[in-house]
């Protein structure tokens, strides 16, 4: 019964199944996976919408020079939780399960943008076998609920060039190319990165000497590229001051936060289409290069900057993907197998599917870096919570905070191996006493107990044990593997008064 369904209606079934799978992680995947997804878009849009500068990106907190970000997305979670707050939703977990489900709704439109390109480019069964992918692909529904700037520009590219190809396939369609600019210039109004795309885009346009769409598609992409950092030219009085402010500080760090090899990129994507349907895809994006060259091109230029770019993080390359699966997809198909092949390849579809079944109902079902924000959940549901103390005094640096979810964007406090106790408690000298943190948070189990005698010898203060927040086991897997993931228990203490 269900097979004749999907006989009928496979788009409709494609889609349901890819949003059901986006509501379970809007659900269940909480938390955050990194440190911009969360950091430079919900801390900073929820204490613009409480009248606080989180990040310090305002001009009148940072001396007047632009903080490198896009106020796009920033802005649009701004006015989200200006309403929230208007309706009086103040629960911060509350909140994040409406931001995750918007972006589950949203994604959706990836899935079916992938399948009216592939099928205006190849065959019904090329363009759902991709649909299938792009819906259902083990990282991609936890990654859509996410705040990755990475992957809510897709979007907006897929559709610039499903404009592109209507536009081509109508000769009384002349607004096409300037809808497919303004398109690309959303899509870089939220990833800067994103105008590799446009780049290689270009150059298909060039290749088919279309120079004047080209050219009108360029206009569309000037205007609102414009529009989305118009926030520029009321801050600091002139235009793409914060692009130019990114370019600069990207140029400058290039190898401050990693520095890897060309072909890591290479490895980054055969690992996560797992293997060997990974190595049909890119021998079908190969193949597909002409057929699929509006496809390719874009793509192509994107990926090549990002390989020679020294800063390689897994979620940069995650615009590529739909990109890659589509092209490759179109290219297999022209690959002519001999019937022994043809067994192989579907045994390994099978082997992928089974093992990406497995993997997509771990991850979007995974509570990433869980300790600390039930940490922070925690303090929120606090009446007597003033301010906090995170001590790390076993590390180099400080402690990021998740402030979102403890509903204050007071000061946080760190003792760490540059500021210790004995500093703190001078600092609180000459103030009043209530106004002394009333929470101390010790974060990982190195030495922990020691550490706790040791804040309440220098403090002077006694402590009394309220909360531990337990990592997912996710995260503590994943701490295990590399303990630069900070992803340990964190034992709450009260203050006794």
């Amino acid at each position: 019964m269900l097979y004749d369904y999907y006989r009928l209606h496979p788009l409709r079934t494609i889609l349901f199944c890819g949003l059901l799978l986006r509501l379970v992680a809007a659900l269940f995947s909480k938390g955050f996976g990194m440190h911009d997804d969360h950091f430079l878009v919900i801390e900073a849009g929820q204490s613009f919408a409480d009248g606080f500068d989180y990040n310090n990106w305002l001009p009148w907190n940072n001396g007047g020079e632009p903080s490198g970000h896009s106020w796009f997305y920033v802005g649009l979670h701004f006015l989200l939780f200006k309403f929230l707050n208007f309706i009086g939703l103040d629960d911060p977990q509350g909140k994040m399960y409406v931001v995750r489900t918007l972006h589950a709704f949203y994604s959706m439109l990836s899935v079916w943008l992938t399948y009216k390109i592939t099928a205006r480019m190849g065959s019904e069964k090329e363009a759902l076998r991709a649909a299938w992918l792009i819906a259902l692909l083990w990282f991609i529904p936890s990654v859509s609920v996410r705040n990755l700037v990475e992957w809510v520009c897709v979007p907006p590219l897929l559709a610039s060039l499903y404009f592109v190809l209507l536009a081509e396939a109508d000769e009384r369609n002349k607004r096409g190319f300037f809808i497919a600019g303004m398109l690309a210039g959303v899509a870089m109004g939220i990833r800067f990165q994103s105008l590799f795309f446009l780049g290689g885009l270009g150059l298909y346009l060039l290749y088919r000497k279309e120079i004047v769409r080209g050219l009108v598609l360029f206009a569309g992409f000037l205007l609102a590229f414009f529009f989305t950092q118009s926030a520029d030219l009321i801050f600091y009085k002139r235009p793409f001051a914060e692009f130019i402010a990114y370019v600069d500080y990207n140029l400058l760090h290039a190898t401050t936060y990693f520095d890897r090899p060309w072909y890591q990129y290479l490895l980054t994507v055969g690992g996560m289409l797992i293997p060997p349907v990974s190595i049909f895809l890119i021998i079908g994006y190969v193949k597909a290069w002409k057929k699929a060259m509006l496809l390719v091109l874009p793509s192509l230029v994107f990926f090549l900057f990002h390989s020679w770019f020294p800063n390689k993080q897994e979620r940069f390359i995650l615009p590529f993907i739909p990109f890659f699966v589509m092209a490759g997809t179109l290219g297999w198909a022209m690959v002519r197998n001999s019937k022994g092949v043809e067994k192989a390849v579907a045994y390994s579809w099978r082997f992928f599917w089974v093992l990406n079944t497995l993997a997509v109902l771990v991850v979007s079902t995974t509570y990433s870096k869980r300790s600390m924000v039930e940490a922070m959940y925690f303090l929120y549901s606090r009446p007597d919570f003033n301010n906090f103390v995170m001590e790390v005094s076993h590390r180099d640096s400080q402690q990021w905070p998740p402030q979102f979810y403890s509903g204050k964007w007071n000061k946080a406090y760190c003792i760490y191996k540059e500021y210790t106790v004995q500093q703190l408690k001078a600092y609180f000298q000459d103030k009043p006493e209530n106004s002394f943190p009333r929470y101390i948070l010790f974060f990982q189990e190195t030495d922990v107990w020691r550490r706790i005698a040791t804040f309440q010898r220098g403090s002077g203060r006694q402590l009394e044990y309220v909360f531990k927040a337990e990592p997912s086991w996710f995260d503590s897997l994943l701490h295990w593997l590399n303990p630069r993931n900070k992803n340990e228990p964190v034992y709450i203490f009260r203050v006794k008064k």
